[in-house]
Formats: C-alpha cells, sequence, structure tokens
C-alpha cells in the first residue's frame, strides 16, 4: 500500500517540482511506476467486478480451510562437540592473550578500577602461564590422535575405495560406520551426505554438521545452499550462498547458484501474468485467448491467485464465446508434495444457437508426492471444464467431469514404470458418456535433464455420440518420447516434450482399423527480461496429429497447433 501510494503521488511531485524547477528524475522515471500502480488497482477493481457477476449467477462455493503445520529447524548438537567448541574456544582466547595487549587504562577508568582485587604476583602468572600451556599441549594431542585415527580407520579406506569404484551403497555403509566410531570426521559427513541426496532433510542436516566441523570450507556452505534450494527455500538458500561468498568472494559456482536461488525466490513473489494465444485444427476451429493470473506472495509454503480468460471459438461459420473465472491455490508442505486447488465458473455464450447464456461451475484438484528424486512418486488429479475444441461443443454444453491417476515406480537407478489410469464422463444436454484410459510407460534417464520412453495407450468410450466429439469404441497407441529440460544460470528454459509412434482405431460396433502415425510436441521456452528473473516472456508451442487428445477432438485422424504468450511480472 506504501508503493501504490507513493507511485500515484509521483506525478504530483514531479509537476510541484518542475514548478520550483528542482525536477531530478523526470516523467521516463515516474510514468512507468504510475503506469504500473494503476494497473495494479485496476487489474484488481476488474477482478473484483468479474468475481461479483460470476458468484451472482453462480452457487455459492465453500472453501475448505487448511491447518497448516508448523515449520521449523530443530538442531542437534552432541554434548562432546558442546564441550569441545568450549575447550577450542578457552584455547584460542588464551593463545592470543599471550600477544595481544590491552591498552592502557585512562585516568577515569584506572581509578574506576581501583576498587578491584590487584593483578596477580609474577609467581602466579608464572603459574597460569603454565596452565594454559598444559591446556594446549592436551588439545593438540587429543587433535594428533584424532587425525592419526581417521588416517588408519579401515572403514574410511573401504568407503573410499568404494566411493573411487562407483559403489555407491557400500560407500554409504563404510562412511555411516566411520562416523558411527567418530562423529567428528568431516571427510565422511560430508561423502555420507553426498551419497543421501535421496534423502533431502538427512543430507541436509549432514552438510550443515561439516559445516560445524570445517567452518572455513566454502564448499560446504555451498553444499547446504544447494539442498536448501532444491527443497524451495529459497531464501535461506541466498543466506548461505551469501556466507559461501564471505568465504571465497569469487568463487563462481557461488555466485551462479545465489543468481538462481534469488530467481526462483522471485518466482514465489507476487506477479502478474498476462496472456495471449491462438488455436485452430485440421476441422477450421479457431481458439482465440485473452487472459491473466494474478498471484499472490507465497506464506509458509502456501499461495493464492486468482485467473480469468475470455475464449472465442470460431469454425467460420458459427462463434462461440466463453468467460471463465478462479481462485486457486497451491500448497507445498514439502519437498516433492504439493496440493493444486482452483474452483470458479465458466460463462458459455453460444452466439449461433439462439444467444443462450449458460455459467458452469468448473474445477480442479491435483496432488502430488514423491519420495525422493529417484523414488516412487503418485500424480492424482481431478478437474471438471468445459469441452470447447468447436462452436458445436459449446453449444450442446459439452462438460468433462474426469478422475486420473499417474503411478510411477522405479526398478532401477535410472528406470522407470509409469502406470496411468483416467475416467471421464462428459455430459452434454442430451447424453452421458463414459472414457477411460488405460497405459503403460517405461522411461529411462539418460542424464539429469534428458528422458526417453515407450509406452503403449488404450482408449474407450462407452457409445457413440452426435454432441460433436469423436468417440469410437478402442484407440489404441504405441509411442516412443523424450523429454528434456535445459536451464542456462541467466535465467534461460528450454522444456520439450515430444512423441512419436503409430495409433488403430475401431469405430463403434466395427473391427480395428490399420495401423497409422501418431505424433505430439510440446515445447516450453522462458526468456528473462531482467536479471534477477523477476520478469520473464513465456512461450508456449504445441501440436498433435493423432485421435489422442487430451480432452476429446472433432474427428478421427485429428491435427491442432496452438500458440500462447505470456508475460511474467513480479511485483
Amino acid at each position: 500500500m506504501f508503493y501504490l501510494a507513493s507511485a500515484l503521488a509521483m506525478p504530483l511531485r514531479e509537476a510541484y517540482l518542475r514548478l520550483r524547477k528542482r525536477s531530478a528524475g523526470g516523467w521516463r522515471t515516474v510514468l512507468p511506476q504510475f503506469a504500473i500502480a494503476s494497473g495494479i488497482l485496476g487489474g484488481i477493481w476488474t477482478i473484483g467486478w468479474l468475481l461479483g457477476r460470476v458468484l451472482a449467477a453462480a452457487r455459492p462455493l465453500v472453501g475448505v480451510g487448511v491447518t497448516l503445520p508448523p515449520i521449523h529447524v530443530l538442531g542437534r548438537v552432541s554434548i562432546g562437540l558442546a564441550f569441545g567448541t568450549l575447550a577450542l574456544v578457552l584455547g584460542g582466547v588464551e593463545v592470543l592473550r599471550l600477544f595481544v595487549h590491552p591498552r592502557p587504562a585512562l585516568p577515569r577508568q584506572a581509578a574506576l578500577d581501583a576498587d578491584r582485587e590487584p593483578l596477580p604476583l609474577p609467581e602466579e602468572r608464572a603459574a597460569r602461564e603454565w596452565h594454559r600451556a598444559a591446556l594446549l599441549l592436551a588439545l593438540g594431542l587429543a587433535v594428533g590422535t584424532r587425525a592419526l585415527a581417521q588416517s588408519v580407520d579401515p572403514h574410511l579406506a573401504r568407503a573410499d575405495s568404494a566411493w573411487g569404484a562407483g559403489d555407491s551403497a557400500l560407500a554409504a555403509r563404510e562412511f555411516a560406520a566411520v562416523l558411527a566410531g567418530d562423529p567428528y570426521n568431516s571427510h565422511a559427513t560430508f561423502r555420507l551426505a553426498q551419497l543421501t541426496r535421496d534423502n533431502p532433510a538427512e543430507a541436509l542436516r549432514l552438510f550443515r554438521r561439516y559445516v560445524e566441523l570445517e567452518p572455513t570450507d566454502a564448499w560446504g556452505y555451498l553444499a547446504v545452499a544447494d539442498a536448501l534450494a532444491k527443497a524451495g527455500q529459497y531464501g535461506n538458500a541466498v543466506d548461505w550462498y551469501d556466507r559461501a561468498l564471505s568465504v571465497a568472494p569469487e568463487e563462481p559456482e557461488a555466485i551462479a547458484g545465489r543468481s538462481r536461488a534469488l530467481a526462483r525466490a522471485r518466482l514465489a513473489a507476487p506477479a502478474i501474468t498476462p496472456l495471449v494465444g491462438r488455436t485452430r485444427d485440421s476441422d477450421g476451429n479457431t481458439t482465440e485467448r485473452l487472459g491473466a493470473s494474478v498471484e499472490l506472495g507465497e506464506l509458509r509454503h502456501l499461495r493464492f491467485g486468482v485467473e480469468a480468460a475470455r475464449d472465442r471459438i470460431s469454425d467460420g461459420v458459427t462463434r462461440a464465446e466463453l468467460q471463465q473465472l478462479a481462485l486457486r491455490a497451491r500448497w507445498r508442505p514439502r519437498p516433492g508434495t504439493s496440493l493444486d486447488v482452483a474452483a470458479g465458473g465458466t460463462r458459455l455464450d453460444s452466439i449461433a444457437f439462439g444467444g443462450s447464456v449458460t455459467v458452469m461451475p468448473t474445477g480442479r484438484v491435483r496432488a502430488r508426492w514423491r519420495s525422493s528424486a529417484h523414488g516412487p512418486a503418485l500424480d492424482v488429479r481431478a478437474q471438471r471444464g468445459v469441452v470447447a475444441a468447436s462452436p458445436q461443443l459449446v453449444a450442446n454444453r459439452v462438460v468433462r467431469t474426469e478422475l486420473g491417476v499417474v503411478g510411477e515406480l522405479p526398478f532401477a537407478r535410472s528406470l522407470k514404470l509409469r502406470g496411468i489410469g483416467r475416467n471421464a464422463a462428459l455430459r452434454d444436454s442430451s447424453d452421458v458418456n463414459h472414457r477411460t484410459t488405460l497405459g503403460g510407460i517405461v522411461a529411462a534417464q539418460l542424464s539429469p535433464v534428458v528422458e526417453v520412453s515407450g509406452g503403449i495407450h488404450q482408449i474407450r468410450y462407452a457409445h457413440a455420440t452426435t454432441a460433436g466429439y469423436f468417440a469410437p469404441r478402442l484407440i489404441q497407441i504405441v509411442e516412443a518420447g523424450t523429454y528434456l529440460e535445459l536451464e542456462s544460470d541467466g535465467g534461460w528454459l528450454l522444456s520439450l516434450d515430444a512423441g512419436a509412434g503409430a495409433q488403430r482405431v475401431a469405430d463403434q460396433g466395427g473391427p480395428v482399423g490399420p495401423w497409422s502415425h501418431a505424433l505430439r510436441g510440446y515445447a516450453l521456452i522462458v526468456a528473462p527480461l531482467t536479471a534477477g528473473g523477476g520478469r520473464a516472456l513465456q512461450l508456449e508451442l504445441e501440436g498433435e496429429d493423432s485421435a489422442v487428445a487430451r480432452e476429446a477432438v472433432t474427428a478421427g485422424q485429428w491435427r491442432y497447433g496452438s500458440v500462447a504468450l505470456s508475460l511474467r511480472w513480479a511485483l
């Protein structure tokens, strides 16, 4: 609110300063800030107006409150580490006292110290020096004995040998055995943390422990920062990158990591995203979309937002329009676990079919869970939306309600097996049809950014329909796919998901037809407009040439292309 008030007052202040001939910033500085503030207020007013219109026409939507668990970090420090740290501090202070002497006291301070006990006699000072020397000798013997024990530990030798040979399981067991006998072994602590990256919480604990043992090693701070960034704690990650830079100011890994964490932290900031898109299929149907979303800042892993869009669908002869508005929320309580919810309504206006207007309640829920980077995963989603691939589908009020589950089970470190199951009910103005999808995919992770896969899919419709979508008895697809995601230190991102294979179709009451090609592709390009990543231009390209569309198609061999451009502007 302080920013909005200041930005709105800037033109008045600039006019006043110009009258006084004291202007410094100029209108080129004032007008962009005034425009941003006006856009924020205008967007808020528009969303409120649209929300009022929709809620006045639709049934009230009641949200369910969610009680968030307290998030805190509990540090564990053993008694031995506490006493060892105190002993080292005491020893260091005593050593410094042998070389660093206080300045002579000022007269006033000397008068204040007159009532204190007298200085020790020379004999007492000598006894204290012997005491300090003995303490330092004991500390030195303890450290030397510990270093010697580490150098001859057979578990450590076997662990290093297994690490060099690439046997992660054996290395992890041996490094754990080393720490069981010597909790202060920093080398074993760091290696075990690297070997437990599949357990982010344990890896983060071990990296923090390594920093306690080796506070002058910048790579320890870097490891903690990387682990925090992967866990989505970008603000804490930036702090740890700063600590690494305080130890090694020129370390390029710390500089690049800090930039990436800052960019992702701005992704969690409040943002406005306008969007424009266009889709055209082989049947001559064209969809033009204009929309925007407003996201509030993330607070304790919870984020709220509003999205609105207007679609215009045409087949060259008839035309229909849709207005969509939804409130959405996302909760990410821990890495690998998230819950996305959106609820709202869609207003349908069939201009060429009597001009009737209908408001349909729509929404979606998606829950995702992954145990670790290479562990099992589960994706469950439910959604209700309007099928609007053509004006005829809009006129027939075709609504799809679907429940889908995708499970992933690794059976090797780089191989995964995915199972897909979906069931959808397509309801129009006079009938209800059911669509069932089953699929299996084997995926191989070639590198951290490249995956290849092969799978089969089978889709069945309960019966034929005249609502305007293609509903054969059976569709079978065999497909090979690839997925890659490349990201630069400057914030550029390229994601590509493509597949090619063959399909065959059986009409209702007919035999299975011949095999034909099936192609699909999706690409996302993110171009940063600022160095910090707060503003970015996003381009989405999608195309398909098959009968296995995500919602419903209007013909057997159906082709379409889609282009969407959006601008994310973090506040």
